[in-house]
């Protein structure tokens, strides 16, 4: 009866425990160890012997009426994003749910995040700074920031490839996208991202983490 019942323990871990503990060490393995892939234009991930897409330079002026420019993330990860502060929808949740990547990297000078208007000529600096004190923003690890429409759109649709319509940023232009956008201190994109979901906020925050601890091992 003893044998019996070993055998029927040693069935029980085969089975059950060891598959269990082998998808466990997966997701970790994938959470925490995982390279993050590298994206090109349109969300498509590059090959291994791709030469990586690399975000250009920008210009833009932040709410204190402050240049900044590429110096701003240079050697940086970084997470980037357009709003707008008239905005009744997503854009309110996006910046709460920034917030808790701020949180999670308090402090790190490693970590930068850029807001965009796509409203620059309602969102000027004065009005950007009353809206992150506002919201309670932390400032200079996180900027929010303006420029010329046509710049902006361009940066966005060119550069960042987050938005797939055609458009010169003229009058008529719009965007209005809820992704965020990883990007490594080499200013590959690492990552796109839903800026109103927590589980992607969360798989944000480790990606993060990720590119953190792939650098400093390089």
């Amino acid at each position: 009866m003893k044998i019996r019942n070993k055998k029927s323990i040693l069935f029980f871990l085969a089975v059950l425990v060891l598959p269990l503990l082998a998808f466990t060490g997966l997701r970790w393995y994938e959470n925490n160890l995982e390279d993050l892939p590298y994206f090109g234009k349109n969300y498509t991930i590059d090959q291994p012997d791709d030469q990586h897409t690399e975000v250009p330079g920008f210009n833009f002026t932040d709410q204190d009426s402050t240049g900044i420019t590429s110096n701003f993330i240079k050697d940086k990860i970084w997470v980037v994003h357009f709003f707008f502060t008239s905005c009744p929808s997503i854009c309110p949740v996006m910046i709460d749910n920034m917030k808790l990547v701020q949180a999670a990297y308090a402090k790190d000078h490693l970590v930068k995040i850029i807001s965009i208007t796509v409203d620059p000529k309602y969102d000027i600096p004065s009005r950007l700074k009353r809206y992150s004190l506002k919201k309670g923003i932390k400032t200079p690890q996180w900027v929010l920031v303006t420029g010329s429409k046509q710049d902006i759109y361009r940066f966005a649709r060119k550069a960042l490839f987050i938005d797939a319509t055609d458009g010169d940023g003229g009058e008529g232009d719009f965007i209005h996208s809820e992704k965020l956008v990883l990007v490594d201190p080499q200013r590959h994109i690492r990552g796109y991202y839903d800026g109103t979901d927590l589980s992607d906020i969360e798989q944000l925050i480790r990606d993060i983490q990720k590119l953190k601890t792939n650098d400093a091992n390089e």
